[in-house]
This record gives C-alpha cells, sequence and structure tokens, in this order.
C-alpha cells in the first residue's frame, strides 16, 4: 500500500513564507529608520548644545570684558574710555572675534518710557504709526499709568476708563519691562505698527531722565524734531568720528544745525548690550546698570531676554579691546585731564 499524499500546496507555502519575510523586512525597515532618526536626532541635540555652550561661554567673557571697562571709565560724548580700553556706545556694533559681535546702546539715546519728556514720547510716537489724534491720549494714558495717584489727566485713563474697556487696573507704579507698555489704556491700538518700526529697541525703562543726541539713532533723531537730511548728517558724522573731536556749541534752530546744543552731552550710566555668534539665529541682550555706589555690587542686569539676530556687521575698526590692553602712558593723561565745561572748573 502506497503512503498517502501531501495535501499542502508547495505554491501556497512559498507565499506565505514569502509574506512574512516581507513584514520581517519592513519591520526592520521601521526599527532601522527609528534608529537612524534617533541618532541624528541625538546628534542634532548635541550639535545644538555644543552651540550653545559656546554661546554662553563667549558671551560671559565678552560681557565680563565689558562690564570690567565700563565701571572703571570716564564718560564722553558717544563712548566710555578707561585705562582698559574704549567702549562705542552709540548703536555700532564693536568686534568682538571673527564670528562674534556687540553693540553697546547708550540710554539716553534711547527714550525712558518712566522718566522720559512728553514732547519726546510724542515725537517718537508719530514715527512708529501713531495718528495725531492718537498721540496726545497715549501721552497721557503712559503718564497716568505710571504715576503713584489715581487723578485723570485731560487725555489720560485710570481705573474707570480700564474697568469700562475691560482692562486690567493700572498698577500706578513705574513700567517694570518694555512690554508692560500693551497694558497701558490705548496702546494695544498701535501695537502692530511699533513693532514693525522697530519701536521697542528705541525705548528703555531704567536709567536717568535725559536725552543723548549724540549716541540716539536715526528713529530717535527724528522724534526730537531733526529733519531726515540732518539726522542723516549727524550719523555720519558719528560714524567719521567727529563727535570725539568735539563739536562746538551753535544756538540756532534744530532745523538747520543738527549739531546744535551738543557739546557737554555725554553717555549715561545705563547701557543695552547686546552680544551676537554668527553660528547662532539668537542673541542676548540685556541692559547694564553701572552701580559702584550701590549695595550689591559695581552693576546690575536688566531686562536678561534672547532675541533674533540681526547680523549686523561690525563697523570698521570698531574692536572690543583685548583682556590685556592697558592705554599708553602718554595717552593716560587724558583720563586726568581738568573738565573742559564750565560748571567743572
Amino acid at each position: 500500500m502506497s503512503p498517502p499524499r501531501s495535501t499542502r500546496n508547495p505554491t501556497r507555502s512559498r507565499g506565505v513564507a514569502l509574506v512574512i519575510v516581507l513584514w520581517v523586512l519592513a519591520g526592520l525597515t521601521v526599527v532601522a529608520v527609528t534608529v537612524a532618526s534617533s541618532v541624528r536626532s541625538n546628534a542634532e541635540s548635541v550639535k545644538l548644545l555644543r552651540e550653545r555652550v559656546a554661546a554662553e561661554r563667549a558671551f560671559l567673557s565678552t560681557s565680563s570684558r565689558v562690564k570690567v571697562i565700563a565701571s572703571t571709565a570716564q564718560a564722553r560724548s558717544n563712548y566710555l574710555i578707561s585705562e582698559r580700553g574704549t567702549l562705542l556706545l552709540d548703536g555700532r556694533s564693536t568686534a568682538v572675534l571673527p564670528q562674534e559681535s556687540v553693540v553697546l546702546q547708550d540710554g539716553l539715546g534711547l527714550l525712558n518710557l518712566n522718566r522720559g519728556n512728553p514732547n519726546l514720547l510724542a515725537g517718537l510716537l508719530r514715527q512708529c504709526g501713531a495718528s495725531e489724534t492718537q498721540v496726545p491720549r497715549l501721552v497721557d494714558a503712559l503718564a497716568d499709568y505710571i504715576d503713584s495717584d489715581t487723578l485723570k489727566r485731560l487725555n489720560g485713563a485710570e481705573a474707570f476708563e480700564y474697568s469700562s474697556a475691560g482692562l486690567q487696573p493700572p498698577r500706578n507704579a513705574p513700567l517694570l519691562s518694555r512690554e508692560e507698555l500693551w497694558r497701558v489704556f490705548g496702546w494695544a491700538d498701535i501695537r502692530k505698527a511699533w513693532m514693525a518700526q522697530g519701536c521697542m529697541n528705541q525705548v528703555i525703562v531704567v536709567g536717568r531722565a535725559g536725552y543723548n543726541r549724540n549716541t540716539a539713532q536715526l528713529p530717535m533723531l527724528l522724534a526730537s524734531g531733526l529733519s531726515p537730511a540732518n539726522a542723516t548728517a549727524l550719523l555720519d558724522a558719528r560714524r567719521d568720528g567727529l563727535l570725539s573731536t568735539g563739536l562746538p556749541t551753535v544756538n540756532s534752530d534744530d532745523s538747520f544745525n543738527p549739531f546744535s546744543g551738543m557739546q557737554g552731552m555725554v553717555v549715561g550710566r545705563v547701557f543695552r548690550v547686546r552680544h551676537e555668534l554668527a553660528l547662532l539665529e539668537w542673541a542676548a541682550e540685556y541692559n547694564l546698570e553701572l552701580s559702584p555706589d550701590a549695595t550689591g555690587g559695581p552693576w546690575r542686569v536688566h531686562e536678561m531676554r534672547v532675541t533674533p539676530a540681526t547680523r549686523q556687521s561690525a563697523t570698521s575698526g570698531a574692536e572690543l579691546p583685548p583682556t590685556d590692553y592697558l592705554l599708553p602712558v602718554r595717552e593716560r593723561d587724558l583720563l586726568n585731564a581738568p573738565s573742559a565745561l564750565p560748571f567743572g572748573r
């Protein structure tokens, strides 16, 4: 008797085996892609971490150098000078290393929102998109917000107006940051235009009152009443180093003479610092206050933040002094020279 013939279909068996092999290959492919993605993600994370560590190390080093120079320096028209070197404070980019730069902006070249001149504020508002009907309301609303009383100015706003608009009441205290502007009654209406014009870079909330035309940027120069032509002439003179030679005081209308009344203006004790590194898409920015007589140290840092990089090229010839720099002996007498101002004699 012959053995029974197998009932299995060889072709079907091979088809099942092929399906299993394909499933296994698909699974291995998924695993390989997952592992590759994980490796790539880890490599990218390590790269970003290394870049951040390098940036923080560079920024800390540069920040320390800036603080040491500034805390021992004397104020001039648009710069600080000490035996450790010179710092330009007029918003020009200063080279630190081939891939690193720092921008220093005198706080008196900006508008202090807590202590600023109302006329300057009105001028800046016009530069930043506010209409003529909005300007007096915004100026008075800010003044009502930061003062300590509850008395309403003619075009201002106090608790009643805020409540009627469904807003939080005014703090009746100085602004703690630039962004607090958007809590002030009516200011949210110009936020889009204000930000589009870059006007947040023209204001500050720390430091003393005052205005230094030697360090102001174009929007503030225009806000102060200079014509575009005269404002550009002043910026060109600054770039060419004419301010450091001492310009004569001429009592004439600002609309005709951009250099009127500039003698005697010097940088303040608060300035904005902005660090940039070529390999990063972001920059570190903060306001540095020199406070040698205050408790807690010779300087204070305000409004530390991370912002998008501007990729501003360093000004030709503007370099941060090296750590071992010392002013030549023949030039040190400049730091001990008597004041040329009438009240310094």
